[in-house]
């Protein structure tokens, strides 16, 4: 039997696309999903249950298990990416997966004060350290060569994430990491707050992605509502949805280009980006456009403006993209520099699962923004390059820069000057799940409401599928450019740590 057919065999839940089956059934399911190439959304607990996350043609598919004894059986003897998401469930709840094929720490670097945080008896421990110490695996601990790291504590300026890495003669041999350095605590902040508030929240949890996680946490509540937004407030959410993908593609090539040292380039990109936030920031109120979505609605000070704004932009950006891409393509070294760095292959891709950008820049066609009804009319797919190398990367980044200018002024003339309607949202204790494309792929939220109030919230982005194909595609690279490395391919600790 295939993975669909035992999902949809469980025991029906009240939300018609969630079904629970018992252990067997969930030990079938793995092993299913060795050979089914099913797509994977992300596994969480809540205390009782732990839930696993699948899409079928861009709707959820969901199922549930209760914990037996604390213990459920690991998906990621299927799922490779599973792994990371069984060590949080285990780090904040303490519930263990039987048959993983890891069990090291991910977030608790007995640091905590506690451990098992989320779990209904928190746990007290005597032994901690105080210090994090970085824990390899038992396939790094036996690797050759130096071991030597890159991260918070190494000099420099880098992300909270720590890299460790065998090198001989200036390459990299095996690279493993050790997030958790970001983590602020995000599930158990949501857990019984407001909407509103939690609406603020997952603004918060990638800067830079405000937009798209209010977004999708926002559709994701009305659609427990069983509500939808008025049409100018959809298309209001699309404009800012593109906005801050042209403003993170362009931090995106300033940093790529800074750190292969084109300084020429990367100021070239932020001057740009600046001169688009002197527009967007008084119409927003706030130059990292956080808190401009709400649920039933937007929340800008100045929304009979963003018409006009979609039509600024688009004529700056348009003017100015194609000296910026002639730059970046005749600065002597940068393209030669990227050519061949960070590469992806497919059967990587499609181990961890990733997709969004990196995937189309390895000639994969994935965009959710296919599947959304709110993008009708207004977006085409950008093929870009595609043989997976960060240089691909960057091009696809400059192209889709392009494409999101031209979908804003396509945006214009539908934005007219009226301020977007706000829905009144009824709150019933339901479950709903929404997801749009962010600058580096899909994030999705899924919510469950619970007497007016947030019970729990999941989130997914492509940040914990980018962190395992880093560390394959870091091999064989300069020592020196693995900054760069992780750079292309969007890799991103907050997002991971939650």
């Amino acid at each position: 039997m295939d993975a669909l057919s035992l999902i949809r065999g469980g025991e029906p839940t009240a939300t018609p696309w969630r079904f629970r089956l018992d252990e067997l059934a969930w030990r079938d399911l793995v092993e299913a999903l060795r050979a089914d190439p099913l797509p994977f959304c992300g596994l969480w607990c809540d205390g009782t249950d732990v839930h696993a996350l699948f899409l079928v043609r861009d709707e959820p598919l969901a199922v549930t298990l209760a914990l037996e004894d604390g213990r459920y059986p690991a998906l990621s003897p299927a799922r490779d990416v599973s792994t990371l998401y069984e060590r949080t469930i285990y780090d904040l709840y303490g519930a263990e997966a039987m048959w993983a094929r890891d069990v090291r720490s991910l977030f608790d670097h007995e640091v905590w004060p506690c451990s098992s945080p989320l779990a209904a008896r928190p746990g007290v421990s005597e032994a901690r350290s105080g210090l994090a110490v970085f824990q390899p695996s038992e396939r790094f601990a036996t690797a050759a060569g130096a071991v030597d790291g890159w991260g918070p504590a190494s000099g420099g300026v880098s992300p909270p994430l720590y890299v460790a890495f065998t090198q001989s003669r200036g390459l990299v041999g095996q690279a493993e990491s050790q997030s958790g350095y970001a983590h602020r605590g995000i599930a158990l902040r949501w857990r019984g707050s407001r909407v509103e508030d939690g609406c603020r929240l997952s603004g918060r949890v990638v800067a830079g992605q405000s937009v798209a996680h209010q977004s999708a946490f926002c559709m994701a509540v009305e659609q427990a509502c069983g509500q939808t937004v008025g049409g100018q407030a959809g298309l209001a959410r699309v404009a800012l949805m593109e906005m801050e993908r042209v403003l993170h593609h362009l931090y995106t090539l300033a940093d790529m280009a800074e750190r292969a040292q084109a300084p020429l380039v990367a100021a070239h990109c932020m001057m740009l980006r600046e001169t688009m936030l002197e527009q967007i920031s008084p119409v927003t109120g706030s130059r990292l456009l956080m808190d401009c979505c709400r649920p039933g609605g937007v929340r800008l000070p100045e929304a009979e403006r963003l018409g006009a704004v979609c039509e600024s932009l688009a004529g700056i950006g348009q003017a100015a993209h194609p000296a910026l891409l002639e730059l970046w393509e005749s600065f002597p070294g940068l393209v030669a520099r990227l050519k061949g760095l960070g590469v992806t292959r497919a059967e990587d891709l499609a181990r961890v699962g990733l997709e969004g950008l990196v995937a189309r820049a390895a000639g994969q066609d994935c965009d959710t923004r296919r599947a959304l009804a709110l993008y009708e009319g207004l977006w085409r797919y950008t093929a870009g390059r595609q043989y997976g190398s960060a240089a691909d990367r960057a091009l696809l980044l400059l192209d889709e820069v392009a494409e999101s200018l031209s979908q804003l002024a396509r945006l214009a003339p539908r934005m007219g000057d009226a301020m977007p309607d706000r829905e009144a949202l009824s709150l019933p204790d339901a479950e709903g799940m929404a997801m749009v494309e962010g600058p580096w792929g899909r994030v999705a939220y899924w919510v469950r409401l619970q007497e007016g109030r947030l019970a729990q919230v999941f989130y997914h982005t492509p940040a914990a599928a980018a962190l395992l194909l880093f560390e394959e595609s870091a091999k064989d690279q300069p020592v020196e450019d693995l900054p760069l490395v992780a750079c292309s391919l969007g890799v991103n600790a907050a997002a991971l740590d939650g």
